[in-house]
């Protein structure tokens, strides 16, 4: 408990799955939270579970596709709280449908990804680090995927957008680290959020033969580590990748065949 009392804290994307739990989580270390989502519905019911709880937390809306909006969450932000410590670049979407291979995706939607996943993560951080230069330092903490450090089929843009928030991140973290900021990425494997359990179980399947650990990824799993990033006892931490996938990413490609190969 308390472990960060009297930070102010920033989520994007946090009505729901990843961002839900790592808002619930800060504001059970004593963070004052901003649960902030396209989904402002969603948003008011995390902050009242959190202010429910005992925690403070209070909604803003933020379309991630738009600069102003953008702006104006980190603007609200700050006039509410007064300060912001902590700044949580959660937001993250592609379109299967839409973000296939490179000369089969629709090529209209690169730009939209690029722009939801890579962009807002730059713009948001462009934003709130005044902010946090005023209070004397922060972190900064973003999400990539592990299609951004693992060749895929697909989706090929919400890859590319992801690898750039990793380079952007370590940009961040050379450029102001003497100022006290820090910032590091965090890349999630399957994570069980709402979408994931409605997965084909084929799929799920493939998954689950890769990862070491004998369960698939929670919520609750990437926002523990979020709280650690966000915390002071991460303080000598920066410029850094985190994968949070099982072990998947570490393996072999051939390891789980071979595996059962032996076994028969």
């Amino acid at each position: 408990m308390n472990r960060l009392k009297n930070k102010v804290c920033v989520i994007t994307g946090a009505a729901l799955g990843i961002g839900r739990a790592a808002a619930t989580l800060m504001a059970n270390e004593g963070a004052s939270v901003v649960v902030a989502d396209v989904n402002l519905e969603g948003a008011e019911r995390v902050a009242a579970d959190i202010q429910a709880a005992g925690g403070l937390a209070i909604a803003l809306p933020v379309d991630a596709l738009q600069d102003d909006s953008v702006k104006a969450m980190i603007d609200a932000a700050y006039a509410h709280y007064g300060r912001i410590d902590v700044l949580y670049n959660n937001v993250g979407f592609t379109d299967s449908g839409l973000d296939t291979t490179v000369t089969g995706m629709d090529w209209s939607y690169w730009e939209t990804s690029l722009r939801l996943n890579l962009g807002s993560t730059v713009f948001a951080t462009r934003c709130a680090l005044p902010y946090m230069l005023e209070s004397g330092g922060g972190s900064v903490i973003n999400t990539a995927s592990m299609a951004a450090v693992q060749g895929m089929t697909a989706p090929t843009a919400y890859a590319s957008a992801k690898s750039g928030v990793i380079a952007f991140s370590r940009s961040v973290a050379v450029q102001y680290g003497a100022q006290g900021i820090r910032c590091n990425t965090i890349a999630p494997g399957l994570i069980m959020t709402t979408r994931a359990p409605n997965w084909p179980k084929p799929m799920l399947e493939v998954f689950r033969k890769h990862i070491l650990v004998p369960r698939f990824g929670e919520p609750e799993d990437i926002g523990n580590l979020a709280v650690f990033l966000a915390s002071d006892e991460s303080g000598y931490v920066t410029g850094q990748l985190f994968q949070v996938d099982g072990g998947a990413g570490i393996v072999n490609p051939v390891t789980a065949d071979l595996q059962a190969l032996s076994r028969a």
